[in-house]
Formats: structure tokens, sequence, C-alpha cells
């Protein structure tokens, strides 16, 4: 870890060697993610074959999988996100810093970091209205105090570029530093030239008051202990298993290929010589070979791949494989039948994937709350025109399931029945709705109720800046 900002000066090497194992770590999951097994895994070639001419045949790219499926559950179906009342200047504007950023895109590329590396990085910045862009976690180096490694002094994003310049005529690449370090308050650039992976005397340099008193960098970070600044990411538990099912798997093929094309063994009266090479070799093509007495007849050199034993152990290395990485076969579709016939069904299956994005979903809330934060923050201390602050924000998260629809009805319809719920209410979790829209659709239910000579008592609701009867709340909650 690092504890001061002298891992920039001169003389210093880069990357720092106390962030080597943590950027080579993220260097073979960013491979693994994008299916490069071969890169990664390089002992499959002998556990292959010993005379090392084997190929990678099949890539299980489980990695890319699971990292896609909890980014998914998370925010495949995007969460309501609200900072006041529905026609409030601060609702206004955080529905618009979210559509000027593309802000759950943005986020869900967070999510995948968070699981492939460990750790995903927000960023905000200002240009005329609050950005808000995720940052590679290979760039971030999070300098901490050395008695409380929970508290961060400064979070500093470095990255190295090749540029060519002229000298004495010539074309040459050179190799620099870019750094920004992100105080509370201001920014301080800086670019360093780089000579054979040592940091030299800074070339430029320029501070930035960004008016915020926060750091404008928020990191998210997936499983962490009291001993670690960085997550843990989802890949390193199940490298071995992964690994050996494709090992497993390639081998099955060999030997399936093996036995679609075998060899023969027979009398030597099936060879032919070859006058042009002088080989003799296997007179094939449907003839017939009379076998004499005391011939061994021919037939298929044929052996026993003990595929059943093979089979056996990859249902053994799937199972782990579901335990280790939290999932289950109802994740990816499995579904046996009878198994999941209602949504409550299918989320006991779920319980396992359902609880670790839960996890994931605990660190993630507090941050994209703080982004938003610090996007309204930042535009008003800039001066933009209707800037709001976003003091009070609430995320209305989503589960990522499918909704059963009639079993989402049969429950409501009991709940009104038996006056556990009001109407409105019931309404609203069925359908969203929300303002006139929902005063309306409740309107309808009323009238349709009225028509059909029917008794309808139904609480008028209030909307937003509007008094109706029974006053401010008329209608309820649950």
């Amino acid at each position: 870890m690092l504890i001061s900002l002298d891992f920039l000066a001169p003389g210093k090497p880069w990357p720092p060697p106390t962030e080597a194992e943590r950027l080579e770590r993220y260097a073979q999951n960013r491979l693994l993610f994008e299916g490069k097994h071969e890169l990664v895994y390089k002992d499959w070639i002998r556990l292959l074959r010993e005379d090392q001419q084997a190929t990678l045949e099949m890539v299980l790219n489980w990695h890319k999988r699971l990292t896609l499926l909890f980014a998914d559950l998370l925010l495949g179906e995007p969460p309501r996100i609200t900072a006041g009342d529905q026609d409030s200047q601060e609702q206004e504007a955080v529905e618009r810093i979210i559509e000027d950023n593309g802000l759950f895109n943005v986020a869900y590329e967070v999510v995948l970091d968070v699981s492939r590396y460990g750790t995903g990085i927000f960023k905000v910045r200002y240009d005329g209205r609050a950005i808000i862009e995720g940052q590679q976690p290979a760039i971030w180096f999070p300098v901490v105090k050395p008695d409380n490694i929970k508290e961060i002094q400064a979070h500093v994003l470095a990255w190295t570029y090749e540029e060519d310049t002229q000298e004495r005529g010539k074309t040459v690449t050179k190799e620099y530093l870019q750094t920004e370090i992100h105080e509370r308050g201001r920014i301080i650039s800086a670019k360093y030239p780089i000579e054979n992976g040592i940091i030299g005397p800074a070339i430029e340099e320029a501070e930035t008051e960004t008016g915020v008193d926060e750091f404008l960098v928020v990191p998210v970070n997936n499983v962490l202990t009291t001993d670690r600044v960085t997550g843990l990411d989802d890949y390193s538990d199940l490298d071995s298993i992964i690994q050996e099912l494709e090992v497993r798997i390639a081998q099955i093929s060999r030997i399936l290929d093996k036995h679609a094309d075998p060899n023969m063994y027979g009398p030597d009266t099936a060879l032919e010589h070859d006058p042009t090479t002088g080989q003799w070799g296997y007179r094939g093509g449907g003839k017939y070979f009379p076998v004499g007495q005391g011939e061994q007849p021919p037939g298929y050199v044929t052996w026993d791949g003990q595929l059943e034993a093979a089979f056996r152990q990859i249902d053994l290395l799937m199972e782990q494989l579901y335990i280790l990485s939290e999932t289950s076969a109802a994740a990816f579709g499995q579904l046996k039948a009878g198994l999941a016939e209602s949504g409550t069904a299918l989320r006991r299956l779920m319980m396992a994937p359902l609880a670790k994005v839960n996890r994931i979903r605990m660190r993630f809330d507090p941050a994209l709350k703080e982004v938003l934060w610090l996007a309204s923050l930042l535009e008003k201390a800039q001066g933009m025109a209707g800037a709001v602050v976003l003091e009070d924000i609430h995320i209305d998260w989503k589960d990522g399931l499918p909704d059963d629809e009639q079993e989402l009805t049969q429950n409501e319809v009991q709940r009104y029945t038996a006056g556990l719920t009001s109407l409105e209410s019931s309404l609203r979790r069925l359908y969203g709705l929300e303002g006139e829209a929902l005063q309306e659709e409740i309107d309808r239910i009323k009238s349709e109720r009225a028509g059909q000579g029917a008794v309808a008592e139904l609480p008028p609701i209030t909307l937003p800046g509007i008094e109706g009867e029974g006053g401010e709340g008329a209608g309820g909650e649950e």
C-alpha cells in the first residue's frame, strides 16, 4: 500500500513495486474476461499433452458470464432515483444529471470492474456541467494513512503513454507519466518523463481548485477486509476450477476424435507396397482380406477412455463452481421441470446470487448517492445556472428477476381484500404509477365500479403541491 506521495518522486521506479502484484492481477483478469485464457493458464499445454503439441480447443468463459450475471441482477432493471417531490427542483436536477451522463450505463461498467477487479472507480469533473465517468482501477493509486488504511489521504490517477518528439532531426518516441492527484478541494496535475522505468523530474505542473471540499474520485469495492485497501475480485477463487473444466472437456474432445477415426490391426496381407515411397501401407477402400487359419482377423484398435468418470468429474467441478461463485444452475436458466413454477420459487432457487448482489448493493448504494451529490455540489460551486445541491437522495433498487405478473396481482388482491394496503399503494407497486397518472387510474376504477352499481369509497390521493380531501397523505401508504 502507498502511505505518501513519495512514489512519484524523481528516481523512483514506475509502477510502484508495492502495486505490481495488484496491477498484474488486473491484467490477467482482463484477459480472462475477454476470453484469452491461453495467455493466462500457462499449464494447460502440459495437462493436455506431454509432448507440448496441444492446443486449447475449448474456452469456457465463465469469468465473463459470472461478471455479466451480477451486473445484470444489480442494474439490468434500472433503479428509480429520487431527490424530492415529483416536480421539485431537486428531482429535475437528479433526472437531468442521470440523463446527461447516461449514468446507468456508466454504473454498469463500474459494476463489471467491481466483479472482475474487485474495485470500481467513479470520477466526477466539470465541463459546463457535471460529468460522471468510470475510471479503470489500473490507473488508481490510493494514498492512505499508515495508522488507518481505511482513511484515504489522496486519490492518484496515473497512466503512461508514448509521444513522438523531434531531436536533431530525428523522430524519437519517449514515454511519459501523466498524473492527477485528487485531494480535498483541489487537483494537482503533472507530467513526468519515464526512462528505463524510472521517473524523471516533472516537466508540466498545474493546480486546480474544485470549490468542493471533498474528493471527486469515489471507489466502490467488492469484498473488503480490515487489512485491505482494494476489494477482492470474483475470479481468483475460480481459476483452478475453470482451468480444470477446460482441460477436461478438451481431453474428452480428443478422445471422441480418436474414436471417430480409429487405427486398424490385422494380418500383413492388408498392407501393400508403394513403389514411389518404398513404404508399406494399409490397403483399405472396402477390400476383402481373407484370414488364414491361425491368423489374427482385422479389427479396430479401441481403448476405454473412461468417459463416464470424466463426466462425473465435470459434474463435481460444476457443483464446486456454483458454490464458490455463489450462483446456481437457475441463475443461467438451467431449470428442471417443476422447480420454479412461480416467482417465489425462482427467488428461492436464486437465494445465493441474490445475497451476493445484495452485498454489492450495500457498497454501491452509498457510492452512487455520493457521486450524484458531488455532481450537484460541483455544479453549484462552479456557478451553473439553476444548480441545486442534492441533499436527500433515495434509490429504489430492483432485484433484476422477471416479474410473475399473475403472482404479484394475486398478492395485491389478497392484501387489498384483507385491508392491509390501500388501492393507491397496490397500483403504485403493480404498475409504477405516480402523481396524476395514478389519480386518473383510481378515478377510472371508481367510475367503473359506480357504473356497475358497486359502492366505491376510494380515498383521493394528494398530488404534489395540491391539497386533496383528507389533507396530506390521503390515500395512505401500506
